[in-house]
């Protein structure tokens, strides 16, 4: 009795081992992202100090207002391309194919000239080189693109500055064009000039709105010369200090431990080289020359706001034959009262900024969890905003699920209710081993077929007036949520199927003896019954989704910007980065302890939160629907 008391207690301890052995592996996890993160928040809010006090934020302003006027300025010049397209698309095809076949012939041609001379020899040969270059550029010029056709197909990776794809469009138009009668300098010229007669006054306006923020531009990019010096300084002042505090604490272990009086001597003099490369900053005399420039900042924009106005004044309406470009026009109408809404807005912010005005701690978590900006790679200020990111992960996750739970329940119900055992036995399996599928198999599929089959089935004519089509770019989010949903199917699949089974055959019984057939039983009896169910399971397929890393990092195309919600359901072709494909991608470029370390730290954090919740949520969700 004794020894059965004794192994059913041990057998006891191990399971409910087991079980607390998740909880402190749980915890475990907790404690070792907040530890890698907690520093996240005074570094960056030293970060952000230091831009403020060089004055790279207020850089970053008048930045947001000259994009605002780039952004103009684009949809301008898609409207001037399609209606340019549209008069001359087989002429421009015919100066661009000659043109791009020139510049092959002159790149071999110099290889060859350069092998030949030898252009290091001396100043002689050089000279003899660069005339002979000179022949060699006017006598390709004269070469018909007909006789040059043919080996540009055989090279047409070798031109990397293009796009192949465009490069083979432009080819076929000017195959279809008859080449040889606009393939001589004189025809190409009198193409050129009938372009710049028939498109001169378009043109002149669209060049009137772009040299608009000319003066605007030049006066960001003089603040932000002087504010970037200041920056610099005070990064290296700050690098310098952090390692004298380092140096110090090394030389005191090693009194304490007793070390050599050598190898204490060379501590002091790594100390003191260290103190001696931390230089005094005057801040506050230095910020003089941005505060000086600022004065022009209102005349500046002035001068933008009264050149976009002029330059789409100047635009020939009336002689505007394509949708595209009229449509541009109006849409750059219209933005430009919200365009004048922000440089109001961008106004009021710089009459407020101050260089001195502390930066507290909330302000840093409010730059992290509401930032719209994530640019960790260049040498200028670090900007740590989750928001694009989450934004990212969240609509990857969303078109996932538009496509997942449909298919997934409703295959979930056929085999629990329609399907007979045979079927039942061959499609609940084969649907649950899609999880068996590594993910960066699926991410390597997604790339190399599907993508390329997906861009292609959106330029079908007949298909584009499905949302979203035609998709602008190859890896973009449509992509990854329909990856996604493959991957989520099998788990909600699961879970609904599991709570279909869940309910009472005396529920299905009662409705069958009441009259009901075995649809009407099902849609209105069983499922009604098992929809807590459901849910948890369509909650879970959603954690599975948002947390999904290799996939969304192979085919989302990884760029970290906002999404454009303006272009509608345009939106689900373009690229996005996402918080685990963040971490992912730009892991092994971090050190341990700096801050772009613990910002994918802070990132992980927030991720394994949302995780957490949505799981405890589910977990509710089915307690509940199992009282």
């Amino acid at each position: 009795m004794g020894l059965s008391f004794g192994t059913d207690g041990l057998v006891k301890g191990f399971f409910g081992g087991n079980a607390y052995l998740a909880i402190l592996f749980l915890l475990f996890i907790c404690i070792f992202l907040w530890k890698s993160a907690i520093g996240f928040v005074p570094h960056y809010k030293t970060e952000l100090t230091e831009a403020r006090l060089s004055g790279i934020e207020l850089s970053n302003i008048i930045a947001d207002e000259t994009k605002g006027h780039q952004g103009l300025y684009n949809i301008l010049s898609t409207g001037f391309v399609h209606e340019k397209r549209q008069r001359f698309g087989q002429q421009e095809a015919v100066i661009y194919v000659y043109e791009e076949l020139e510049a092959l012939v002159d790149d071999a041609l110099e290889d060859e000239v350069d092998a030949y001379l030898d252009l290091d020899d001396g100043p002689d040969k050089s000279q003899a080189a660069l005339d002979l270059k000179a022949q060699i550029a006017a006598a390709s010029r004269a070469i018909p693109a007909a006789a040059l056709l043919a080996p540009v197909k055989l090279r047409i990776e070798s031109l990397e500055s293009i796009s192949e794809e465009v490069l083979k469009q432009s080819i076929g138009y000017a195959q279809q064009y008859a080449l040889d009668d606009y393939t001589t300098p004189a025809a190409i010229a009198a193409i050129n000039a009938d372009i710049d007669t028939q498109m001169g006054d378009y043109g002149k306006a669209l060049q009137h709105c772009k040299s608009s923020a000319d003066a605007l531009n030049a006066l960001h990019d003089e603040i932000e010369e002087n504010a970037l010096a200041t920056f610099t300084l005070l990064n290296k002042n700050r690098e310098a200090r952090e390692s004298v505090k380092t140096l110090t604490k090394g030389l005191e272990k090693a009194q304490a431990a007793g070390a050599p009086e050598a190898e204490i001597n060379k501590r002091r003099q790594q100390i003191t080289k260290a103190q001696a490369s931390v230089i005094a900053v005057d801040t506050a005399k230095r910020i003089q020359a941005v505060y000086s420039l600022l004065k022009q900042h209102d005349a500046k924009v002035g001068i933008m706001k009264e050149g976009l106005r002029a330059g789409l004044a100047m635009i020939p309406h009336q002689s505007i034959t394509t949708q595209e470009a009229k449509d541009s026009v109006a849409l750059a109408n219209t933005l430009l009262i919200e365009f004048d809404t922000i440089i109001s807005e961008k106004r009021e912010a710089l009459k407020e900024w101050r260089h001195d005005k502390p930066l507290t701690t909330l302000d840093s978590l409010k730059g992290f969890f509401f930032g719209t900006v994530w640019n960790t790679g260049s040498s200028r200020q670090s900007l740590f905003g989750i928001v694009p990111l989450f934004t990212g992960s969240l609509l990857i996750s969303v078109v996932a699920m538009f496509f997942a739970i449909p298919l997934a329940i409703g295959a979930a119900i056929y085999v629990n209710q329609f399907a007979n055992k045979r079927e039942a036995a061959i499609l609940k399996p084969t649907i649950e081993f899609i999880q068996a599928i590594p993910s960066v198999v699926l991410g390597l599929f997604g790339v190399l077929v599907v993508a390329g089959l997906l861009k292609d089935l959106s330029q079908i004519t007949w298909l584009q007036w499905i949302p979203g089509f035609p998709i602008a770019d190859r890896l973009n989010v449509l992509l990854a949520g329909i990856l996604l949903a493959f991957m989520a199917s099998p788990t909600i699949f699961t879970l609904a199927e599991d709570a279909l089974n869940n309910v009472p055959k005396s529920h299905t019984e009662a409705s069958l003896a009441m009259g009901a057939n075995k649809l009407q039983t099902t849609l209105k009896v069983i499922v009604p019954a098992s929809l807590s169910g459901i849910i948890a399971a369509v909650m879970l397929g959603f954690g599975r989704v948002i947390g999904e890393t290799m996939v969304v990092l192979l085919v989302a195309g990884n760029m970290a910007q906002m999404p454009d919600f303006t272009t509608g359901f345009d939106v689900i072709g373009q690229s996005v980065h996402t918080m685990t494909g963040i971490i992912a991608s730009e892991n092994g470029e971090a050190a341990p302890g700096s801050i772009l370390w613990e910002g994918l730290f802070m990132v992980g954090l927030v991720l394994f939160m949302i995780s957490l919740t949505i799981n405890s949520l589910c977990q509710r969700i089915l307690n509940r629907n199992k009282a």
